[in-house]
């Protein structure tokens, strides 16, 4: 991680990024910088920590020098980290803390689109956006926002409100859009192809869709991963596009060759890790806490730091995550007094799953009819699932949560040892290959033709080249 020194002017100034006035009665500098540093233990919690890859590291480090020499403020203090999560995030904290995502380094196909990325979360900091946005939780409540952590000493009191993708605290639409045209004033002065913005806007967008066709809900082409908070990804692409003709081609010398981010990200974790369980369709499976279940086919399973969910049609849901028991505590007083605690349940039911004894019972949280079942595991390892459903939807949904928990199962030591961590594979396009050939090497369930596609930046119909590279995710 390379952290750059320097420091905001204070006062009532011109702001060098803007060319508007700095007023800063909300928040000094030094402020910004103590909630950045406060925050950033937290962010890595949430996301699963740092993604630890020194060599990686130090080529995103090299992109952000060369953005930063092209801004306003050359000497501002900046901390880029990589986040070990699949999510396809950025985002920016007061004090000079930006944020990617492997995730999202997955997705930009060359070192111009990923500086695109940067160069416009960087602009939030230049422009000084989180000290103007700290009411608006930029702060100590957008952490927790993103913790999303229970309160109460119960492990089921407000959860149903939980989950999902994290989402921060949002700019104001003028802020976006100031943002967009201040990172690509930074991406052209620093030598990038001023288009790349637009493209990789655009396959965002097509990520996006993707991923809402696989997950059986509609898709909002205003609406995508990288921020919901942002502007629509149409809009953003016309306006990126219009900026990109004002700053014309990149100069000569750019050094946004595709080889070099391939290069770079090759061998790049993809997905889940494995140490956090793996999603593969409807099933989520566990290779180190040895365990397996499945959801029906209208559910979509998410993979987070705390909990796994699924989300269902009519907003039913489910969370499962796991924990221990006290050695001495049968597992029905853990359920009614740790896990439960200060809820009233009905129809308790004691039963079996897999050879597991469970504990189950009906409640209602957060206005959802709600049902919570406890499986024991080897030694004191508890298995938690609970499932919610709007009043109005009835009984409809308990079929599905029944089969969910009656496909739980623990799984041996030679089905856990078979699930591998998947990376991406940088390979060569050679004679005879394509998109059919390629997308059938890659290791990822259904839909692997159009993964391919989107993972590189193609379009249907798009012939591979001889001697160009692609991506592949591979165990």
């Amino acid at each position: 991680m390379l952290v750059f020194c320097g420091s905001l002017l204070t006062g009532c100034t011109t702001n060098p990024a803007t060319g508007g006035a700095n007023f800063t009665p909300f928040m000094a500098p030094d402020e910004e910088a103590e909630i950045g540093a406060r925050a950033h233990p937290k962010i890595l919690k949430a996301y699963g920590g740092a993604y630890e890859d020194a060599a990686l590291q130090s080529y995103v480090d090299r992109v952000g020098v060369r953005l930063r020499k092209a801004s306003d403020l050359p000497d501002q203090a900046l901390t880029i980290t990589i986040l070990d999560s699949p999510v396809v995030n950025a985002f920016a904290l007061p004090g000079g803390y930006i944020y990617v995502t492997r995730g999202l380094m997955a997705l930009a196909q060359n070192e111009a689109e990923f500086a695109a990325v940067v160069a416009h979360e960087m602009a939030h900091v230049m422009a000084r956006h989180g000290a103007q946005r700290h009411s608006a939780a930029m702060g100590t409540r957008l952490v927790g926002t993103l913790l999303g952590s229970v309160v109460g000493g119960s492990a089921m009191v407000n959860l149903m409100g939980q989950g999902g993708d994290l989402v921060l605290a949002s700019y104001s639409r003028d802020q976006e859009f100031e943002a967009d045209a201040i990172g690509m004033r930074y991406l052209s002065g620093a030598g990038y192809e001023a288009g790349a913005s637009a493209s990789f806007l655009t396959s965002l967008g097509r990520q996006s869709a993707l991923h809402a066709r696989l997950a059986n809900q509609s898709h909002d082409v205003n609406r995508v991963d990288w921020l919901a908070s942002h502007p629509g990804t149409t809009e953003r692409i016309e306006e990126a596009q219009t900026l990109a003709h004002k700053y014309g081609a990149a100069p000569h010398g750019t050094r946004s060759d595709p080889m070099l981010y391939l290069s770079a990200i090759d061998g790049l974790l993809y997905g889940d890790a494995p140490e956090a369980g793996r999603v593969e369709g409807k099933v989520f499976s566990h290779p180190v806490l040895k365990f397996q279940f499945e959801v029906p086919n209208d559910f979509h399973l998410a993979n987070t730091v705390e909990a796994v969910w699924s989300y269902g049609p009519n907003k039913s849901l489910m969370r499962f995550d796991h924990s221990n028991r006290p050695a001495s505590m049968s597992l029905e007083r853990y359920f009614y007094d740790v896990w439960g605690k200060r809820l009233a349940f009905r129809d308790v039911t004691r039963f079996k799953i897999a050879g597991q004894e469970a504990v189950s019972g009906w409640t209602r949280i957060d206005g959802r009819r709600s049902w919570a079942v406890v499986i024991a595991g080897q030694g004191t390892r508890t298995f938690q699932f609970l499932f919610g459903a709007l009043p109005q939807t009835g009984t409809h949904y308990d079929a599905a949560f029944r089969d969910t928990v009656e496909s739980f199962r623990l799984l041996s030591d030679a089905e856990a040892r078979a699930i591998r961590a998947r990376k991406v594979k940088v390979v060569a396009v050679k004679p005879g290959d394509s998109v059919q050939s390629m997308s059938a090497r890659m290791k990822l369930g259904d839909a692997l033709e159009d993964r391919f596609l989107v993972l590189n930046g193609l379009e249907q119909g798009n012939a591979l080249r001889v001697g160009t590279h692609v991506k592949l995710v591979v165990d």
